[in-house]
């Protein structure tokens, strides 16, 4: 039996598709791929998520979102508070232009292109976050009290759009927490749910919505094998591209032919590790594969779709998992060069813990909160936050005791998921 904690219920979920999925004509079928259809997965196939009503352009626009919040926030002074608070409650937002930042030239130029309506605040959890009452003071509009995800984000809004803050006093980097958190949730959490619910079987109607907006929320293209060369480095994609002109049309779907952050984040993680000694596991084809047969199996009418909605969430969570290790990994690299009491940002330093790294090994570690396997306990994962810390923990630690929890962390991890140490090392 799965364990998670926020629960994406069909109730909940039904309004928000029939709402949330008003395309504008960019979420159609298409040529983007061919299915041989023989099962083997071998590379004369070219599996691909073509359907006609496959439609997830909520869940793109919420890819889309949580990047550009990013990005905002990180260039706090061009972006005020109420221009981040209108990114993330939706106000105004169909006719907003999209982040210029993006990779290929997009078929879409604005929200509204990709889908209609879409409020990413009404699907944040408001579940209150592990750890969240031992943030300090600077971190969090509730001082020694519960917050959740909703709460912190908007409070990392203001701190960035009215203060023009790039981080708190405390070494909190907002940019990596506006976009990492809101990988988690409702990303992550949104994502999960609905796959889960699958692997339990509780799923009856509307499955075929269902199973679209879950691969929406992990964030593939239609098809996957142009976009992956796992033999040119860590990164795996081929010739480095999330955007890819698969149709040959001229242009970038963002909805079929774009690498969107989970995706992307499984496939490099995939390419590390087969560049090791240790086992080769492939998170992203894994995970793509597992969608697009289960989807192929709903249209065929079949009833039993556990064996790939679990896959699928295997993979999703481990890549997850995988993520706080790297960025734990990093973090230990910063600490070889440091020594005695850690020190914070000095000018243009991240300081001795590297700043960014412990954002992300941070929110990344409260993904897990939204949905984890019985494997990794309450406690485990109360036991990972910890160690990672509330803050960097500048003046209350040195660079050996500091890597000594960073080690526990990973070690909780790696045993639960039972990763090989080759991989865990590349990571």
């Amino acid at each position: 039996m799965q364990r998670s904690l926020f629960r994406y219920t069909t109730a909940f979920l039904l309004p928000l598709l029939a709402v949330g999925l008003v395309l504008t004509g960019c979420d159609s079928t298409g040529s983007n791929g061919i299915d041989n259809d023989n099962g083997d997965n071998e590379e004369n196939d070219t599996f691909s998520f073509e359907y006609p009503s496959s439609t997830y352009g909520t869940e793109t626009a919420v890819n889309l979102l949580a990047f550009d919040l990013g990005v905002r926030v990180g260039s706090a002074a061009e972006n005020s508070e109420s221009v981040l608070l209108d990114l993330y409650e939706g106000n105004n937002l169909d006719g907003t232009t999209l982040p210029s930042a993006l990779s290929g030239s997009p078929e879409q130029s604005t929200y509204g292109d990709v889908a209609s309506g879409v409020t990413l605040s009404s699907l944040v959890s408001t579940e209150p976050l592990i750890r969240g009452n031992q943030l300090g003071p600077q971190d969090t509009p509730n001082s020694g009290a519960a917050v959740n995800t909703d709460e912190l984000l908007r409070f990392y809004l203001q701190e960035a759009g009215a203060d023009d803050s790039k981080r708190t006093s405390n070494g909190i980097v907002l940019s990596q927490f506006a976009e990492k958190m809101l990988l988690g949730t409702p990303l992550y959490g949104q994502g999960a749910a609905i796959l889960s619910d699958f692997a339990d079987g509780n799923i009856s109607s509307n499955r075929a919505e269902q199973w679209d907006a879950a691969f929406g929320y992990f964030g593939f293209p239609r098809t996957l094998e142009p976009f992956l060369d796992y033999s040119g480095g860590t990164e795996g994609l081929a010739n480095g591209n999330i955007a890819r002109d698969v149709d040959g049309n001229g242009s970038v779907d963002l909805t079929s032919e774009y690498v969107h952050t989970w995706a992307s984040y499984a496939i490099e993680r995939s390419a590390a590790a087969s560049s090791t000694d240790g086992p080769s596991p492939d998170f992203a084809r894994d995970a793509f594969d597992a969608l697009v047969e289960g989807r192929r199996d709903i249209e065929n009418g079949e009833e039993d779709l556990s064996d790939h909605a679990q896959t699928a969430l295997n993979a999703w969570e481990k890549v997850v998992a995988v993520n706080i290790i790297h960025y734990i990994n990093s973090m230990e690299g910063n600490l070889e060069d440091a020594s005695g009491t850690l020190e914070g940002p000095q000018g243009d330093s991240s300081g001795d813990v590297g700043e960014d790294a412990w954002g992300e090994a941070k929110a990344f570690a409260w993904s897990l909160q939204f949905y984890s396997r019985d494997a990794l306990r309450s406690q485990d994962l109360n036991n990972v936050l910890e160690d990672i810390g509330n803050d960097p923990p500048y003046g209350e630690m040195t660079a050996s005791e500091y890597a000594s929890d960073l080690q526990d962390a990973t070690d909780i991890l790696a045993d639960t998921y039972d990763f090989d140490s080759d991989n865990v090392q590349s990571w």
